[in-house]
């Protein structure tokens, strides 16, 4: 999964880091990292906006896009556009489904999110005794992109071949959903291929489809 990404992101001329965990468990992901000459940060595994504020002050980022590495399609051309947008004064961007939801409130797993330092920094003072703090910090953009009146938000019209669709899932959480996706980068021919071109060879595999619906019904999102 990792290599997969290293892939796509070495091609765009942007600094990365993998953020990880300080639990033993993660020592794989961090050798995998420093054999592969990638920057790690190790934080708290339950709060994930703490681990990101420590991880972006650590190498001075004052502009971040989030890449989730369960996903597999993401598509990464919009991080350039998102970055310059963060720079430019928008606490967050991403796209959004035709009922307005953000992308990561959907099960796609398909594009990224560019959020600010100062947003998460601004939302990490505000969740210190909010009743919902284990929930928000874990969910780490959650409480940004749902207070439109403390941030300055852009949710994009997600493209024609997703905006509309309910049925898609290309994220990973079981064993199903691996098998799943190992099937589909084989059927594609790799991950990095354009968005059109994914969509189109999940549509003739009813198969896939269906294993995409049991994942969106055993989780809410």
């Amino acid at each position: 999964m990792l290599d997969l990404q290293f892939q796509s992101l070495k091609k765009i001329d942007v600094p990365f880091v993998l953020a990880t965990t300080t639990n033993r468990t993660d020592d794989a992901l961090v050798k995998w990292a420093n054999d592969n000459k990638i920057d790690t940060f190790r934080g708290k595994e339950n709060n994930v906006l703490h681990r990101f504020v420590s991880c972006a002050r650590e190498f001075d980022a004052k502009n971040i896009i989030r890449v989730c590495s369960d996903n597999p399609f993401l598509q990464f051309q919009e991080i350039p556009r998102y970055l310059r947008e963060i720079q430019g004064g928008l606490d967050y961007i991403s796209y959004a489904n035709d009922a307005g939801y953000p992308a990561i409130r959907t099960h796609w797993g398909l594009f990224v999110e560019g959020v600010s330092l100062n947003a998460l920094e601004r939302a990490q003072d505000f969740l210190l005794k909010h009743p919902e703090h284990r929930f928000y910090t874990e969910h780490v953009t959650n409480f940004i992109y749902g207070r439109s009146d403390l941030f300055k938000i852009k949710l994009e019209r997600a493209p024609k071949e997703v905006v509309s669709r309910r049925d898609l899932r290309f994220t990973i959480d079981t064993a199903d959903d691996f098998k799943n996706m190992a099937e589909l980068i084989e059927l594609v021919g790799g991950t990095q291929k354009t968005l059109q071109d994914v969509i189109n060879i999940t549509n003739n595999y009813p198969h896939i489809l269906g294993l995409m619906s049991k994942g969106i019904q055993s989780y809410t999102k």
